[in-house]
């Protein structure tokens, strides 16, 4: 059973969540639409595209420079390439099909788009980031235990972390120790299996 528990700074899970989202202003660099010229419309779209990755880069490095780290015993632990088919047909084709045309279509499909994100924050649906994934990096969402002290151990709470990794799984019912990102958003120390 996850029970809600004070989870930090939610705005790491949003950035997150943008950033699997991102190859979407690549591709739409790439197609450009005709209500906005090229050369306005591609560095915004390489900025949208660009900017999570290197927000998500700059957390890693300062909690990495600070030794901000946390330990969480995992319960279970789910690799997200499980619904990586539905995040590419639901979400990626529909998006970078839709109609750019004209100014109203780009508000239209940008609040969409927002909308989409908040609920994949909300469902707390993380997938990999495409440049983390070049470098090596999976996605894991992690069910752990509540806290460190007896009472939380013996608990029966367990709160969701999203684990960014270069193993390939991490087994349940041991320690993990990961940089601390914010809003329950681990970078998992251990370099590989």
């Amino acid at each position: 059973m996850s029970v809600g528990a004070n989870e930090g700074l939610g705005l790491v899970r949003f950035i997150l969540v943008w950033s699997s989202l991102s190859p979407v202003f690549l591709l739409w660099a790439i197609r450009g639409v005709e209500a906005v010229e090229d050369i306005i419309w591609i560095p915004i779209c390489l900025i949208l595209f660009l900017l999570p990755t290197l927000i998500l880069y700059w957390y890693f490095r300062r909690a990495k420079k600070s030794e901000n780290v946390k330990t969480i015993s995992v319960c279970t632990s789910k690799d997200q390439r499980e619904h990586l088919l539905t995040y590419l047909f639901a979400m990626l084709i529909p998006l970078f099909d839709a109609n750019l045309r004209g100014l109203r279509e780009i508000v239209a499909i940008s609040i969409a788009f927002l909308f989409i994100m908040f609920l994949f924050w909300h469902m707390r649906l993380h997938y990999m980031n495409l440049l983390f994934a070049i470098w090596g990096y999976r996605i894991f969402t992690v069910e752990a235990k509540l806290g460190t002290t007896e009472k939380d151990r013996l608990s029966d709470r367990l709160v969701t972390y999203a684990i960014i990794s270069r193993r390939h799984y991490l087994p349940e019912g041991e320690a993990l120790t990961g940089y601390r990102l914010g809003g329950n958003v681990l970078v998992d120390r251990a370099r590989d299996d």
